[in-house]
């Protein structure tokens, strides 16, 4: 009779204890919501008990009640266990043991149901009170948001939820594989922007089916009004990199405007498979009034002019602004009157010949870095030479002096682009100033030049890590729009701190990321991408010596409330030198146990 009462106890006392764990959440987060503010700091602080985010207290106190009571259930099933298996075959005691574990086990669901519930409710209301970066606050993310970062997107451009994007803005997609171009580009179609291109080009107006687009949808918010295939051309020279130019400026001159751009899944990868999943994908943001006429400039070069460097290197070069994709990268033959010529690096062998190398250039880093790596492979004597990604690396002439020359497109008398692929220009049409004198006169004038010489050694040394991941191993604290970072103790090749390289997932999801599921379901709900800042002569970073910070950025609704995450950095990182980070050496975290440790 004693067993029984004791059962009922804890039935009644487990569904009580719910009830109040839910109440607790709506009582305590719900005026937040109404107030669209965050409450947490603000009371911390003008309290003197502290400054954590209430949200944050209130999410931890459901945890561990939430944790607690579970023990109390699983204990009580051990139990309900061991009455049974002692029972000695006496029928009254084996009903009291199935009565101990059917009233546990209902506990346990009902906790965990709480807990799911709870789950739901503090991340409604999180996002409620975290207002969306762009296109006035609202959610830009509604069809298969994982395939940015998680997927087949490695970039886009204008970022997600952006705002005062200028009216005369490029829409700029990057891929992680050659795509199908005839399913993205009318290739029959034959605008006046598409004279006269090199042949190397893909040029058109979108891909239609009865005259509807059926590639990329540009849509109006504010009146539902779509793009025609006709009023936006779009251009690849590579397969993966593509630029859509509107004909028409977006937006108008008196108001901002609010814009979706939808990738459709009528988009096939170069073997004929769908590029994304049923809907495709979909991202927002907001054009400004004004029309951008601000000229692109060249913020950095790595070889830094005038220092010599081990042959292995890669040319890296760094602009303010997103340049147009298409005509910043490509291929060079080491024939200056052949594509790509945009950058062109160049020595002067033994009998005064100007030698132009031949290679490839490629972009990353929000459309702002280009990076030029020689073709030429790595040898010490007629043995070719293999670095830590177990691969060969290419190099430049050894010993030689280098020019590099970032060459301006030509302009009129009005500064005023006239012909995109004659040299850099950025997402506006804007052409290079090489001489950062805030207007485009063209090239000559406008062509922008670094040099560097080379040594006849290599370097072979692999990146470290040189300062605790952010977030630190095992942090609960997180805010949910924190950006992930990890600093290297030199230069590291920017395409190679791409989406695929360095990660962030669920930890629900395990660790083996081919078998994470093709849905993006497994990563950030708003996708992400990842950027790289250059850093040099800060004497609190690296001793004063060249590094790079890595950032992963997520997107709104950023990453999940009341969720584990992982983040990873291959060995698919490379330094400027073309070395993996292999092994992946790095400060040791808290609670981890790693043979790469120091």
């Amino acid at each position: 009779m004693q067993l029984l009462k004791s059962e009922k106890k804890i039935k009644t006392a487990t569904w009580i204890v719910g009830f109040i764990l839910l109440v607790a959440v709506f009582v305590l987060l719900a005026p937040q919501v109404m107030a669209q503010a965050s409450l947490g700091v603000e009371v911390g602080a003008d309290t003197g008990l502290g400054t954590a985010d209430l949200k944050l207290v209130i999410t931890r106190i459901v945890r561990i009640i939430l944790g607690f009571i579970g023990i109390i259930a699983v204990i009580i099933i051990l139990y309900g266990g061991y009455t049974w298996m002692t029972a000695a075959g006496n029928e009254q005691k084996i009903d009291d043991a199935k009565k101990i574990l059917v009233n546990a086990i209902i506990g346990l669901i009902i906790i965990l149901a709480s807990f799911a519930i709870v789950s739901y409710v503090i991340s409604r209301l999180q996002q409620a009170t975290i207002s969306g970066p762009g296109a006035g606050g609202r959610d830009p993310y509604h069809i298969n948001p994982g395939a940015l970062g998680g997927g087949i997107l490695q970039n886009v451009y204008p970022e997600p939820g952006a705002t005062e994007v200028p009216r005369n803005t490029l829409i700029m997609v990057s891929y992680k594989e050659s795509m199908d171009i005839a399913s993205i580009i009318d290739i029959e179609s034959d605008p006046a922007d598409c004279a006269d291109l090199p042949e190397e080009v893909f040029c058109g107006f979108l891909a239609e089916v009865s005259g509807d687009p059926t590639t990329l949808v540009i849509n109006r918010s504010e009146d539902n009004a779509q793009l025609a295939a006709d009023e936006v051309v779009v251009m690849t020279n590579d397969g993966k990199n593509f630029v859509y130019d509107p004909v028409v400026y977006l937006g108008s001159s008196d108001a901002y405007t609010n814009y979706s751009i939808n990738l459709t899944d009528q988009i096939n990868k170069s073997g004929g498979d769908p590029a994304f999943l049923i809907g495709g994908y979909l991202w927002s943001f907001q054009v400004s009034n004004i029309v951008d006429l601000t000229p692109p400039k060249v913020t950095g070069v790595v070889p830094v002019s005038g220092t010599a460097v081990p042959k292995n290197t890669t040319v890296q070069i760094n602009f303010d602004e997103a340049v147009n994709v298409v005509t910043a990268t490509g291929h060079a033959t080491g024939d200056p009157s052949l594509p790509f010529n945009n950058i062109l690096i160049s020595y002067e062998d033994d009998i005064g010949n100007i030698i132009y190398m031949s290679g490839d250039a490629t972009i990353s880093n929000f459309f702002r870095t280009v990076e030029f790596i020689s073709d030429i492979q790595c040898e010490i004597g007629p043995i070719p030479v293999v670095n830590s990604c177990g691969t060969v690396p290419t190099c430049f002439p050894g010993e030689e002096d280098f020019l590099v020359l970032v060459k301006a497109a030509l302009v009129d008398v009005n500064g005023n682009t006239i012909d995109i692929f004659s040299g850099i220009t950025d997402a506006a049409g804007n052409s290079l100033d090489g001489n950062a004198d805030g207007f485009s006169q063209g090239q000559p004038d406008d062509n922008y030049s670094s040099n560097f010489s080379t040594t006849d050694e290599m370097d072979l040394t692999p990146p470290e890590i040189i300062s605790p991941l952010e977030p630190e191993q095992g942090n609960e604290s997180v805010p949910q729009n924190k950006h992930l970072k990890a600093i290297f103790n030199e230069y590291i090749l920017s395409s190679s701190l791409n989406t695929e390289n360095f990660v962030v997932f669920e930890s629900a999801c395990g660790l083996e990321l081919p078998e994470f599921p093709d849905d993006g379901s497994c990563y950030p709900e708003g996708g992400f991408t990842t950027y790289k800042e250059n850093i040099s002569g800060n004497p609190a970073v690296n001793g004063g010596n060249p590094a790079t910070k890595a950032i992963l950025r997520t997107y709104y609704p950023y990453l999940n409330p009341l969720t584990d995450y992982n983040s990873r950095l291959t060995a698919g990182i490379k330094d400027a030198y073309q070395n993996c980070f292999n092994p992946a050496v790095g400060p040791c975290q808290p609670g981890q146990i790693t043979p790469n440790c120091p």
